[in-house]
């Protein structure tokens, strides 16, 4: 943890409450010596947030905001940049795929989907990062001359298509996008802007998910992922050890974005059908 700790600041963390990412990563960045600017919208999810870090001797703030609503969001960034001497991240957490925005791209609704899809998963991020960066690069902004990072969280869905998710997988594809665009055109003010995209994660609201079999079959490292392995990613590109990284995308995934899908559950190709070449390939 020390080899990361390189004068972090103060990191500001949208979408902090609720006990999944974005908590896991308020309390490793704060273990590593950031001040925390813990942001959410619910106030009993932000409040287990801050005691978290409270109870683990971490300095945190939690600031409840809306941040689906830009005068919520001008207003936050106008705090900080009043009252904060050492802001240096921002990591969007906000987002996800809610089981009522499940559905085909030929329903009815599948436009509404996408619009409040864009909204949680795209526009938010956005906004935040654009009033962020702005704050830096203020002359109000005492921060401007310190190298800044944002951290996006994205998904792996965003690589390739999603059926039946189609809004989520295109918003997150589109939030990738935005980063290498905010990375090239805001590097010359000493903003890196990079992307985590997590795979399947463990998180409180998908715990009956749980299928190790499964797991075993499907993930090449054999397992779910946890809050703190996409916490421990977002740490090191906000910390210098990542400080000539930028416009990147760190898929977080237990190698699930690179398996191929005509691999059996062994782990070879469906084609390789020869026993004895079968036997031979699969010897310990």
């Amino acid at each position: 943890m020390n080899a990361l700790n390189t004068d972090l600041g103060t990191v500001v963390i949208i979408g902090a409450g609720g006990g999944g990412i974005g908590t896991a990563v308020a309390s490793l960045v704060s273990a590593a010596g950031a001040r925390v600017l813990a942001v959410d919208r619910d106030a009993t999810k932000l409040a287990m947030a801050t005691s978290r870090i409270e109870e683990e001797g971490g300095r945190v703030q939690g600031e409840l905001c809306d941040v689906t609503d830009r005068d919520a969001v001008s207003g936050l960034f106008e705090r900080a940049a009043r009252d904060i001497d050492d802001l240096s991240g921002l990591v969007n957490v906000v987002g996800g795929l809610p089981a009522v925005h499940w559905g085909a791209v030929i329903d009815d609704d599948h436009e509404e989907n996408l619009e409040a899809l864009l909204e949680t998963n795209l526009r938010v991020a956005v906004r935040t990062s654009r009033a962020f960066a702005r704050t830096c690069v203020s002359e109000a902004g005492a921060s401007r001359n310190r190298p800044t990072s944002i951290v996006q969280i994205a998904s792996i869905a965003g690589l390739a298509g999603m059926p039946f998710g189609a809004g989520y997988a295109a918003s997150k594809a589109a939030l990738m996008s935005y980063t290498r665009t905010m990375a090239l055109e805001w590097g010359g003010l000493g903003i890196r802007v990079n992307a985590v995209a997590p795979g399947t994660i463990r998180v409180p609201k998908n715990q009956n998910a749980e299928d190790a079999e499964r797991d075993q079959t499907v993930i090449p490292l054999g397992r779910r992922g946890t809050p703190d392995d996409v916490a421990k990613a977002v740490l090191f590109l906000l910390s210098e050890s990542s400080s000539w990284i930028t416009g990147q995308m760190l898929a977080v995934d237990g190698g699930v974005s690179i398996k191929p899908s005509y691999l059996d559950a062994d782990g070879l190709p469906v084609f390789v059908q020869d026993k004895a070449l079968r036997d031979r390939l699969l010897k310990p």
